[in-house]
């Protein structure tokens, strides 16, 4: 089984990463380069590491999104773990459903984890649609115990980074801070952007 494990959990080839715009400067020049790792990259990893008649999934739609329970056997027994994303932006019900699909890949067993120790690396971007994409492609850089500082642009004042998620997606935290400062406090605890946490704490410091 921890053989099975260690073979899913491998680190994935970088054609199979993508990044999204987490957060922006101000003069929208710069954005956080988030990777994820493609589903289907992960059902490949799934099929070439267990076989398909090894793994399934089901989903149940819930209120704003889907769960996701991905299935794997091992040893002749069935492990089942579950968890949920909601719809997006684009493509609302499938990206729902991919998100929760990854979601549950990563959390229950494994599969992608390791891209939560990104470091926090910021890349040129370019307005395309209602959002940003990067205007070249960004490189996964991981942090390890030698070396764990954050990269940013310069001169970013961290309580100026536009958020690019969520309710108040295109607002600063200086200005959802002013406008529902319980909100500020949500992203502090459940954010998984580091800069975003701690500009968080900065604010919230000075109230």
């Amino acid at each position: 089984m921890t053989n099975i494990l260690n073979k899913l959990r491998e680190p994935f080839p970088e054609e199979d990463l993508e990044f999204r715009v987490g957060a922006t400067n101000t003069d929208k020049t710069m954005g956080l380069a988030l990777a994820y790792v493609q589903a289907r990259a992960i059902q490949n990893r799934l099929d070439e590491v267990l076989g398909v008649e090894n793994w399934k999934v089901a989903y149940k739609e819930i209120q704003g999104g889907f769960l996701c329970t991905l299935s794997i056997r091992m040893n002749n027994e069935w492990i089942s773990k579950e968890d949920g994303a909601s719809i997006t932006d684009y493509e609302s019900i499938k990206g729902g459903i991919s998100s929760a699909f990854k979601r549950v890949a990563s959390s229950g067993f494994g599969i992608g984890r390791y891209l939560y120790n990104a470091r926090n690396s910021w890349f040129p971007i370019k307005s395309q649609g209602k959002g940003f994409v990067f205007a070249t492609t960004p490189k996964l850089e991981l942090n390890n115990k030698e070396n764990k500082k954050e990269s940013r642009p310069n001169k970013l004042e961290e309580e100026s980074l536009v958020i690019d998620f969520g309710k108040y997606k295109g607002y600063t935290l200086k200005e959802i801070y002013k406008k529902d400062i319980s909100y500020i406090k949500y992203l502090k605890d459940k954010c998984k952007i580091i800069e975003v946490i701690k500009a968080c704490e900065k604010l919230l410091r000075e109230k």
